[in-house]
């Protein structure tokens, strides 16, 4: 199996239900997306990110608008951050930071040094500081959720090696201003944009869904401390199965530096996960 570009998309502020270490930040209970589905009786559902395996994550804490699927198109499981402190920014550093055999670096820069000539790395967010700091990477800085999907469309339709970056910038404000039909409205719209983005994509892509933080809207702590969603979709291998539990955020960054030849000290956090399409 031949993966050349990988397109993470970053659903920031979307948890799945309280992680392990949620009593150290005053986040028992914390599930955004139980929450957001039990609190509403409209008939809501996410066809896309059920089918590649959503519904399947919360098998033990069914939500009933997102049923478990038999046969999933994607690979899915759940994911931790181990931040020591609980930042809206910490799981970003986590996920795509890595340690090489001198210091701890971004996976971003170092997919543009695997291969200077084909590989290319676009990041697509509002701003964010520690994107700046990547000189190597492409960083245009969109502060509207329209702007990201226009750019994004646009760049999948190129077979091109490297990385795209894409992080909702909608769903941490409408988390922020509790505005819960509006965070709905956004991920129906996000998961019409998703089965777009699948059919654009071509064989030697990888799609990794997920979220650098989570923000139970009905908690008064924020960010909470939760499980994120992982999902792994490969237009290659459409046979998906149970990713488990992820132990770790820098597993991403781990996967895709195996991925893309970056060398990773041994004594690195993060642990590749693709043995599992394999």
């Amino acid at each position: 199996m031949k993966i050349k570009r990988v397109i993470i998309l970053d659903l920031a502020s979307l948890g799945i239900g309280e992680s392990g270490d949620a009593n150290r930040f005053d986040s028992v209970g914390a599930d955004t997306l139980g929450h957001l589905f039990a609190d509403t009786s409209e008939d809501i559902t996410l066809p896309t990110l059920t089918e590649l395996g959503l519904g399947s994550i919360r098998y033990q804490n069914l939500v009933s608008q997102l049923p478990v699927v038999e046969d999933p198109l994607g690979y899915y499981g759940k994911i931790q951050i181990t931040a020591p402190n609980n930042e809206m920014h910490s799981g970003l550093r986590e996920m795509l930071d890595y340690q090489s055999s001198i210091r701890t670096t971004s996976v971003l820069d170092s997919v543009v040094e695997a291969n200077p000539v084909d590989n290319n790395v676009l990041l697509l967010s509002n701003y964010q500081s520690y994107f700046s700091n990547q000189i190597k990477a492409q960083n245009v800085h969109v502060n509207d959720d329209v702007s990201v999907w226009w750019s994004m469309h646009r760049e999948a339709i190129r077979q091109r090696s490297g990385l795209i970056y894409a992080r909702m910038s909608s769903l941490p404000r409408l988390a922020n201003s509790a505005n819960q039909r509006g965070y709905l409205d956004e991920l129906i719209q996000i998961d019409g944009h998703i089965q777009r983005l699948m059919n654009e994509m071509f064989s030697t892509d990888m799609l990794i869904i997920t979220s650098s933080f989570a923000n139970d809207m009905s908690f008064p702590t924020s960010p909470t401390r939760e499980y994120l969603p992982l999902i792994v979709y490969l237009p290659s291998n459409r046979a998906g199965k149970s990713l488990g539990i992820r132990r770790i955020l820098g597993d991403i960054g781990a996967t895709v530096a195996e991925l893309f030849n970056v060398e990773v000290a041994d004594k690195n956090h993060g642990h590749s996960f693709l043995r599992e399409f394999i």
